[in-house]
């Protein structure tokens, strides 16, 4: 299911034209020493931790939170008349887009996603790194035993009655 989820977000945010890298979270920009090791923009997938409630068959629904951290450049500018403050803001233009994307961007097994929180991040020299928390609801049927299985367990017991 997870899978599935990153793959649609993977699809949905690289037809961007400004978005040039998506990948799964391990917290790359913690790793960044002078270079970076992946093309800018980039937005990585961070999946939050989920509780399941359990249904029928194996089934399960939850809610599911995923981050956008969206890590660009950084724009150094010198107070809000310098020139390259409109090159420094476009970050923002960039976020309106993946919201736009990302709002009810749904799925077979997930319902459409609602951005809740949003949050900046300005401590790296040369980056900028936006975290983006959306959340949608999901269920998961990785576990249900195939139709057929069931049906000839219930085939059998009225048998032997």
């Amino acid at each position: 299911m997870r899978k599935q989820i990153f793959k649609a977000i993977a699809d949905a945010l690289s037809a961007i034209p400004e978005v040039q890298f998506v990948d799964l979270w391990n917290n790359q920009v913690q790793l960044l020493n002078g270079g970076s090791a992946f093309p800018m923009n980039a937005v990585f997938v961070e999946f939050e931790v989920m509780e399941w409630k359990q249904q029928n068959m194996g089934a399960r629904r939850g809610s599911l939170a995923v981050r956008l951290h969206v890590v660009t450049r950084a724009v150094p500018t010198h107070g809000h008349t310098d020139p390259r403050m409109v090159e420094a803001l476009a970050v923002f233009d960039l976020l309106d887009t993946i919201s736009a994307t990302m709002h009810g961007l749904r799925g077979e097994n997930f319902s459409g996603f609602m951005l809740t929180t949003s949050a900046t991040n300005h401590d790296h020299a040369e980056i900028v790194e936006n975290v983006e928390r959306y959340v949608c609801g999901v269920q998961d049927i990785t576990a249900m035993r195939p139709a057929r299985i069931v049906s000839g367990l219930s085939a059998e017991v009225s048998q032997t009655q």
